[in-house]
């Protein structure tokens, strides 16, 4: 009877508070084609809706104290408290819960608005209009995982005026979520589905809409009303449609990035105020003015990943990359940028159009268990850094050594392989003979250099180095990949430095076979000697590596298109001696066949040239 005696409790400490309609969050309600919750817009229609508060919010000292710190950069402030979730940015005041009690402060200042008892219940979500603040709370023990799925649990609504008087308490048996107040209308969504717009004075439902997408967050940002959780449903003159899938929405695109982040947790469950994993791998995304069509805003999402940040296109092309020196836990994006809150306690800005930092990062103190930020009015001031090209991003990202960020690493060397520019090519090429760099990235990168469709020159370049021990060239370009590329862009001035590389000893199987295989195509009659070099070494090489029979008779294709006489002799004798390797004994037979074929212009009938005495 935990959740009964708490209720006595609040309403007798309320001052009054009127009672409400069992109606609210009734699970018989049917579908009104939008007609309450339009009701509920024209009702708000030209009632502005106040920017929140633009602060960030950390949590210290084994989550016994916050500090607070205004983005502008004002007074930064500090209240002790015990906390047993983390805090909560909504308006004007940041709401937190701790040792029993749940309360309110004012997030310019740090000063407390309101305390009220809770016996312990998770705080689970709030809203703020500036006069009125709406608390969620969620049973005892039911604060659940994201993911986890869990039958409806007992739920507190606490409406809370900034004079400490309780106006509304409401006890029900679903999963309420992160609420809105907009003029004395809280927006609830609950169960995963809904979201009832509760008349805070009266304590009546006055309006309901179905959304056709997991909600259970409901916010203000920029001016307007938004609900969602995966993705977002703007609160305008198409919501009365919502349940028709007509609702304005804002979709993020499903491409799969390093870490799968998410928008938003599910507003249904506590948060703990450690930081952990999930809060360092997170989305961001601000929606365009509602003055707007609904998109995003600056035309830009971003994904954090520990210490990588990703700006990211509407559809989710990687635009730029910014590499921190300390561990993201939180952030937010305002209009123009992105703001994001370090474990180290920095405050950086960044541009969101180009990643680069803007003026000089704020500093909170100390270091931060976890981060909380409210951007919603906020515009940095100072200059913006230039971050260089998007290829000077990613080679500053791919040569940082945490193993922790091999994932978002292996993303940005797939985003590197698909730019045409010259200096892509070149950084890969770099990184591919880079002493430090991993075995995971090192595949990568070169099957990266073998997808290059550009930079036919540095990549002939780069075959123009051996090994080379006196001349400190201690590591072979990536003969095999880079072949692979010169064949696909039929580069035929890059055959020299091909050919060279058939005989080098520095080279492994898999690289000559490549090689041999790029010079059936590539190969001009200057390349035929060192070809005949190649075949008369290794035409009785053993079955293994098979690489190696693979390249013999990839060079005999080539010998047979450039070689000449001479070249159709020594492989016609390579056939008829027993010592040849089998495997190349049968398929340069067969290619001396068809050889023979073509130049009669008939089809080849004949036997396979290894039965040949």
């Amino acid at each position: 009877m935990k959740r009964v005696a708490l209720g006595v409790a609040l309403i007798l400490a309320a001052c009054g508070g009127g009672q409400t309609g069992r109606s609210v969050f009734s699970t018989t309600w049917e579908d009104d084609g939008g007609k309450s919750i339009d009701a509920v817009r024209q009702r708000l229609q030209g009632r502005a809706i106040p920017a929140g508060v633009d602060v960030a919010v950390g949590v210290v000292e084994h989550s016994s104290k916050l500090v607070g710190q205004p983005l502008a950069g004002g007074a930064r402030w500090t209240f002790a408290h015990a906390l047993d979730a983390r805090p909560i940015v909504t308006g004007s005041v940041v709401v937190a819960s701790g040792a029993g009690d749940v309360f309110a402060l004012d997030a310019l200042t740090g000063k407390l608005v309101w305390s009220r008892p809770t016996g312990g219940l998770p705080l689970r979500g709030a809203g703020d209009d500036g006069t009125i603040t709406v608390v969620t709370l969620g049973s005892a023990g039911a604060a659940g995982a994201a993911g986890v799925t869990k039958p409806p649990q007992d739920s507190t609504l606490l409406a809370v005026a900034h004079d400490g008087a309780v106006l509304r308490q409401i006890e029900r048996p679903v999963d309420l979520g992160a609420p809105a107040v907009v003029d004395h209308l809280a927006f609830v969504p609950w169960d995963n589905q809904y979201v009832s717009v509760l008349d805070i004075s009266s304590g009546d439902e006055v309006g309901r809409v179905i959304l056709r997408e997991k909600t259970s967050h409901a916010w203000t940002v920029g001016g307007a009303v938004y609900f969602g959780e995966l993705g977002l449903f703007r609160f305008d003159d198409k919501i009365k449609d919502a349940s028709r899938s007509g609702a304005a929405h804002l979709a993020l695109p499903a491409k799969t990035l390093p870490g799968h982040p998410v928008l938003m947790r599910p507003g249904d469950e506590s948060t703990k105020p450690i930081a952990g994993a999930a809060d360092e791998i997170r989305l961001y995304a601000r929606p365009t003015a509602p003055a707007k069509a609904l998109g995003m805003d600056s035309g830009r999402f971003y994904a954090t990943y520990f210490r990588i940040v990703f700006g990211l296109s509407p559809d989710a092309q990687v635009e730029w990359v910014h590499t921190h020196a300390a561990r993201l836990i939180a952030g937010a994006a305002s209009e123009g940028a992105l703001v994001l809150c370090d474990a180290d306690g920095k405050l950086t800005t960044l541009d969101a159009r180009t990643g680069g930092q803007i003026g000089d990062p704020v500093d909170m103190g100390q270091p931060l268990e976890s981060c909380v930020v409210q951007a919603d009015g906020f515009h940095k001031a100072g200059p913006t850094a230039d971050p260089g090209s998007l290829v000077e991003q990613i080679r500053v990202a791919v040569s940082d050594r945490d193993l922790e960020l091999d994932a978002a690493q292996t993303m940005l060397l797939r985003q590197l392989a698909t730019l045409p520019a010259e200096a892509a090519t070149e950084l890969l090429l770099r990184l591919a003979v880079a002493p430090r760099t991993p075995p995971a990235i090192l595949e990568e990168v070169r099957a990266a250099i073998a997808s290059r469709r550009t930079g036919a020159r540095v990549l002939t370049a780069a075959l123009e180095k051996h090994y080379d021990f006196l001349h400190d060239v201690l590591a072979p370009p990536p003969v095999g990949p880079t072949a692979r590329a010169l064949a696909a862009m039929n580069e035929k001035s890059a055959a020299p430095a091909l050919a060279s590389h058939l005989l080098d000893p520095a080279d492994s199987d898999k690289d000559v076979r490549d090689v041999a295989q790029a010079l059936v195509t590539l190969a001009t009659p200057a390349e035929a000697p060192a070809l005949l070099r190649f075949f008369a070494l290794y035409h009785a090489a053993p079955r293994e590596p098979e690489e190696l029979p693979e390249a013999v008779n990839a060079v005999a294709e080539a010998l047979l298109r450039v070689g000449g006489p001479d070249a159709r002799a020594a492989l016609v004798t390579a056939v008829r001696q027993p010592s040849t390797n089998p495997l190349v004994r049968a398929r340069v037979g067969a290619l001396i066949d068809a050889a023979d074929a073509a130049q009669r212009g008939t089809p080849s009938t004949k036997p396979s040239s290894t039965s040949r005495e």
